[in-house]
């Protein structure tokens, strides 16, 4: 297993990415910090997910967690990037499905709904949990083909939009 990892949150995902940091040192992982870095110097979510997003489509990093108040901000914007696949997940049993049935690479959790406690277990369940594992009600060749199949869906949608997609603000 890859023992390298990056990690964000914005002001509302902080206190909870410090105690998701500290566990993951003690277990031994080497930990990339892209921010909110102290309480004094804050880092919106988008940037955070950017960040993130980025590190993980660019091959940097096999897995990713990024924080926010709610989990969702921070996964809307990872998730604009190719090839990451981040899950928001609000329980252990929802942090393991989404590597076993969707093979997550990125774990989305909110500041303001998990405990540490909670996060640490589902922490554990997303980086221990194997796709394709722990999930009987499907076939594990239908997970590996859909897995694909996403695959080329995302990149016919990024080929045929390209650039033309650009929300207009």
């Amino acid at each position: 297993m890859n023992k390298r990892i990056i990690l964000g949150a914005d002001p509302f995902g902080f206190l909870l990415k410090e105690r998701i940091k500290k566990y993951l040192i003690s277990k031994g992982y080497k930990v990339k910090d892209v921010g909110t870095l102290s309480e004094s110097e804050p880092v919106d979510y988008y940037i955070v997910g950017y960040r993130v997003g980025k590190a993980i489509a660019d091959k940097e990093y096999e897995k990713g967690i990024v924080f926010c108040g709610t989990g969702m901000g921070v996964n809307i914007v990872a998730n604009k990037f190719p090839g990451v696949y981040c899950g928001m997940c609000e329980s252990v049993q929802a942090a393991s499905l989404c590597r076993s049935i969707n093979n997550c690479n990125v774990l989305s959790m909110g500041g303001l709904f998990n405990t540490p406690y909670e996060a640490q277990k589902m922490l554990d369940a997303f980086l221990n949990t194997d796709f394709t594992a722990g999930f009987p009600e499907a076939d594990p060749k239908f997970l590996k083909d859909a897995y694909c199949e996403v695959g080329r869906l995302e990149e016919q949608i990024f080929k045929s939009y390209g650039n033309k997609f650009m929300p207009k603000h």
